[in-house]
């Protein structure tokens, strides 16, 4: 029977899918892990890079890479060593202001005004782990200055700005993300200001019931008969917030309204066979106030207007919460909430799985498994035999390598083939690491086939960072010969700069991406950690390679970057092959 052979990408997920579900995803204990120790060493090495990198900051001619690379400094500084870091961000502050203070242009086609405006959303979102209230004050003097008045699409994207600074710390400033709600709140129906509230009624309970009363007394001047989204804001409001998390005396105020709105304009009617203007917003009432009967006896009069297909609504604040959690790794907080939801707790604990396992964070798993268990126990024991399996360190076997080999051999493209093979190899690295360099060689096999320009570079780096991962003197090999080469092209697209694509900005290359050789380097810089965490000192010894002095001190940054960051999980997948991401 004739066997057609999978996608790239389908190729690619299956492997990954195989590798980190399946008992093969084990991994084994890692003699060349760095301990306690050496883990301490390499921060000490990064910290003194770091040093060196900041006290060369000022030879930069171009402001947005000084505020680019001392915002990355300052996160790095702060816990370490915060006067220098607070004192290193005023510099960075004077840059972005600065920049966009300026009033003599065109804001909307201005490149280097939108660049800033990144700058300036990164470097908040920096500061606001640390203090929210050093944030706040960054956001409110770098805030833009114009010559007349204010685009409407800037004040729209300033109170995003603010809304994520307030989700960001609501949790450590509480009054702070309370000032930026209620802000907010006096613009529009923000969804996001929905979002700051369920932040603040974790563990800010009078500023939640601060914000959720000023919420509820903004209704009855928006329209909701007539506006969609104003509706969806209310119906997440009712359906999410409830007593008694929420003031009862204010929730019955906000189920009254929407009743009055619903009878006001017919629902208290039944349905007509034939759809009217009407039906919209009854079907929206019912289903918003459905359950709420205690707190409003008219809603029966609108009852008959619900949809059935509308049941899945009343859980959608309540996924997107989990999923808030989720990402913060907030465990225990997500434990609280799929107990209020009984009938969610499977899904959500499937979810919380996920995360744990990605973490390599096995004794989270086992927890979520054993809650799991108690809703699904023919699942909870099917995982648990799973975890079992892992911890038996199974090899992978000969067979099933070579299935797997045969499935990429198939793959006609060569670039796709290679990229199978590298990601294969990266996941095997935490199992196996003889049978990993086993696919990297053939990559190498496959990649020198390929026609020399973009792609085969690429592909190299890719090849360079995997064989890093696992220890290979050929990764830096690699790297060596390829650094004169990426000298060349530097030199080069500077010569070109202003004819296919803009590489400088004030002289100095621009940290933006910008053309193939911004987006080589850019993947350079994002995967540094596979060759700072395999040989820190050589790793630094090929950076300073780099002629330009502003790509070699963001080749060192990133180096010391990934060493604070801690080594990688070995079950995170997202390693397996470099991405596109511009420089923060």
């Amino acid at each position: 029977m004739n066997r057609s052979h999978k996608s790239p990408f389908t190729l690619i997920l299956a492997i990954a899918l195989f590798l980190t579900t399946s008992s093969y995803a084990r991994a084994q204990e890692n003699k060349s892990a760095p301990d306690k120790e050496e883990i301490a060493a390499l921060r000490e090495k990064a910290l003194k890079l770091i040093d060196s990198v900041a006290g060369q900051l000022n030879t930069l001619q171009s402001a947005e890479n000084r505020a680019r690379m001392g915002a990355n400094i300052v996160d790095l500084l702060w816990k370490h060593d915060e006067e220098r870091a607070r004192s290193l961000l005023r510099v960075v502050q004077e840059d972005i202001k600065t920049e966009l203070q300026k009033r003599d242009r065109e804001t909307r086609y201005d490149v280097r005004y939108n660049v800033f405006l990144k700058l300036r959303h990164d470097t908040i979102e920096r500061i606001a782990r640390y203090d929210g209230q050093a944030a706040w004050d960054f956001l409110k003097v770098t805030e833009p200055a114009f010559e007349n008045q204010e685009p409407y699409e800037f004040r729209a994207n300033e109170q995003t700005l603010e809304l994520s600074l307030a989700k960001q710390i609501a949790a450590n400033n509480p009054n702070v993300a309370l000032k930026l709600g209620r802000q907010a709140l006096r613009q529009s129906l923000n969804p996001d200001v929905l979002k700051v509230l369920s932040r603040l009624n974790r563990k800010h309970k009078e500023q939640a019931q601060v914000l959720y009363k000023e919420i509820v007394g903004k209704l009855p001047d928006a329209d909701l008969a007539e506006t969609w989204n104003n509706r969806e804001f209310v119906r997440s409001l009712v359906r999410t917030y409830q007593p008694p998390d929420v003031d009862e005396l204010t929730y019955r105020e906000l189920i009254g309204l929407v009743v009055t709105i619903a009878l006001e304009r017919g629902c208290g009617k039944k349905p007509a066979r034939e759809e009217d203007e009407s039906d919209g917003l009854c079907e929206w009432a019912a289903s918003t106030l459905n359950g709420a009967e205690r707190y409003d006896s008219r809603i029966t009069r609108i009852t008959p207007w619900f949809p059935a297909e509308m049941e899945s609504w009343r859980f959608a604040g309540v996924y997107e919460e989990a999923q808030e959690l989720l990402q913060e790794r907030a465990y225990d907080e997500l434990e609280a909430l799929a107990a209020k939801y009984p009938q969610l707790q499977e899904g959500i604990y499937g979810q919380a799985i996920f995360y744990a396992m990605s973490d390599g964070n096995m004794d989270q798993v086992r927890k979520m498994i054993d809650r799991l268990s108690s809703q699904n126990t023919e699942r909870g024991q099917a995982l648990l035999a799973q975890i079992e399996r892992y911890e038996k360190k199974t090899p992978v076997t000969a067979e099933r390598l070579a299935e797997i080999q045969a499935e990429i051999e198939l793959i006609p493209e060569s670039r796709a083939r290679a990229d199978s093979l590298l990601t294969v190899a990266s996941q095997l690295g935490a199992i196996d690491q003889k049978a990993s360099l086993k696919f990297l060689d053939r990559a190498r096999e496959v990649i020198d086939t390929l026609k020399p320009g973009k792609d085969q570079t690429q592909a190299q780096l890719g090849l360079a960072m995997v064989y890093c991962q696992q220890k290979s003197e050929r990764g830096f090999a690699i790297m060596e010969s390829l650094l004169p080469k990426l000298n060349e092209l530097v030199e080069v697209a500077v010569k070109l700069d202003g004819y296919d694509t803009s590489y400088l900005r004030d002289g100095e290359w621009n940290m933006s991406a910008n053309g193939g050789i911004g987006e080589i380097l850019t993947v350079l810089s994002q995967r540094a950690g596979a060759f700072a965490w395999s040989d820190f000192d050589r790793a630094v010894n090929i950076a300073s390679q780099f002629e330009r002095p502003e790509i070699r001190l963001m080749a060192h940054l990133k180096l010391a970057q990934s060493i604070m960051a801690g080594p990688s999980s070995p079950f995170n997948t997202s390693r397996a092959h470099p991405g596109y991401v511009t420089y923060r």
